[in-house]
């Protein structure tokens, strides 16, 4: 787990930005009297030394009413689903609570059992007092961890992260990046940098494999493929990249140094057939990556790809990509993939819609599509990815992953070489 993620929810003007500030120690949220004044999900990120590293989700009042009450109440329900922990948020002095029996309070609270949250409640000490706290636990038919605090006394931070880290019990992910390697042999990084990579740095996947394995000792070795020169319809081109990729393959393999070679997923026509005899394993960026990000899920991806075999015509294809970036000709997600099932089925065949960066389908919208296909989820976390496929597996829609079904165009062998590394195979 990269992060715990808190989320504080509860209603209108029941202290949640008040216990953000509380938490960050600053004045993160802007805490006024007048309802409404969250409008949208408030992100920070921290560390807390007894809990570790942290992201903190302050939230809108879920009772606010409206249109745009609504819309503020769909964006906090998708940051709960993304929450491993969820404070709910009671004001002590607000009668309202008693009077619809809790109601707000046990929505979040369904919300949070049905997906395994971790649920602390806390009372926002006013003057006045208490009289709610037995009244929530008796109603909700659960005994959840609570504590009592004045949230606009910056001195209760040590109190409650105390409450926190006794009671909760989550503990870290160990999914491994990459599997086990020999220190004594060397992973081969093929990075063909396209027009979309920025300057002055490696994409998240690149940079993220670069330091798991040199911080274990792994031996590592990064080149630049030329793909325009690979895919030339000028033979001598061709030809010269081959042996260009083939002279440092041998230089570097010799006694069988090389144990991995990880690929950019868009070179895959070009290091599935260069290295289909190789002795070494090969996987892709994008596949390692989302096999981290779903906590070791990545079967559930693989699988995807029947569904794919099954498309038919007049069928509904999500392309969700985690990030948002200025599109270029060879575009993977938008170009490339469209353009490959537009071959494999016809023209306009498969409807394709596209999602972007934090935006993801709400669950009666995802029931119309067939297919999800899923980039590595570089720029979300584990948790995203994991609300993401509840989503999913809740809505009965089949998903998959840019780097299986790249792999899976260049055919089934060449699919079982990438997740080989995982102990996996169709």
């Amino acid at each position: 787990m990269e992060r715990i993620n808190i989320g504080i929810f509860g209603r209108v003007n029941s202290g949640k930005s008040t216990l953000m500030n509380l938490i960050t120690q600053q004045e993160t949220s802007i805490v006024d009297p007048t309802p409404g004044t969250t409008a949208d999900v408030k992100t920070t990120v921290m560390e807390i030394h007894e809990l570790g590293p942290v992201k903190i989700f302050d939230t809108a009042g879920i009772d606010e009413k409206g249109i745009l009450g609504e819309k503020k109440k769909q964006k906090t329900f998708n940051a709960l689903k993304r929450s491993d922990i969820v404070l709910v948020v009671i004001n002590t002095n607000n009668s309202d609570i008693v009077k619809d029996n809790f109601l707000t309070e046990k929505e979040v609270v369904s919300s949070s059992a049905g997906r395994g949250k971790e649920v602390f409640v806390i009372y926002n000490k006013f003057k006045g007092g208490s009289a709610t706290m037995e009244k929530l636990q008796a109603i909700s038919g659960r005994n959840f961890p609570s504590v009592e605090l004045d949230l606009s006394d910056r001195s209760n931070y040590t109190v409650l992260v105390d409450f926190l880290k006794a009671n909760s019990k989550l503990q870290p992910a160990k999914t491994p990046l990459l599997p086990d390697l020999d220190r004594n042999k060397i992973v081969f990084l093929n990075i063909p940098i396209d027009d979309e990579s920025p300057e002055g740095r490696f994409l998240k996947p690149q940079m993220m494999a670069e330091e798991y394995l040199v911080r274990r000792y792994v031996p590592t070795f990064a080149y630049r493929m030329d793909l325009a020169r690979a895919r030339s319809i000028i033979a001598e081109e061709v030809a010269a990249e081959k042996k260009r990729f083939d002279d440092f393959i041998f230089l570097l393999g010799r006694e069988g140094r090389i144990q991995l070679l990880i690929t950019d997923s868009q070179a895959m026509d070009i290091i599935s057939k260069w290295t289909k005899n190789a002795p070494y394993m090969v996987t892709t960026f994008s596949i390692m990556m989302i096999n981290f990000l779903s906590r070791g899920n990545l079967e559930l991806f693989v699988n995807g790809v029947k569904a794919f075999k099954a498309l038919k015509p007049g069928d509904k294809v999500m392309i969700a990509e985690g990030c948002n970036h200025d599109r270029k000709a060879e575009d993977i997600g938008t170009v490339q993939i469209p353009k490959k099932i537009e071959a494999l089925f016809g023209k306009g065949a498969i409807q394709i819609d596209h999602y972007f960066g934090r935006v993801f389908a709400e669950n009666d919208k995802l029931k119309e599509y067939k297919l999800v296909i899923h980039c590595g989820g570089c720029m979300l976390d584990q948790q995203a990815i994991a609300s993401r496929i509840e989503d999913l597996i809740e809505s009965g829609v089949s998903f998959t992953n840019f780097g299986v079904l790249l792999s899976y165009f260049q055919g089934e062998e060449a699919l079982n070489k990438v997740i080989e590394p995982f102990g996996l195979k169709v």
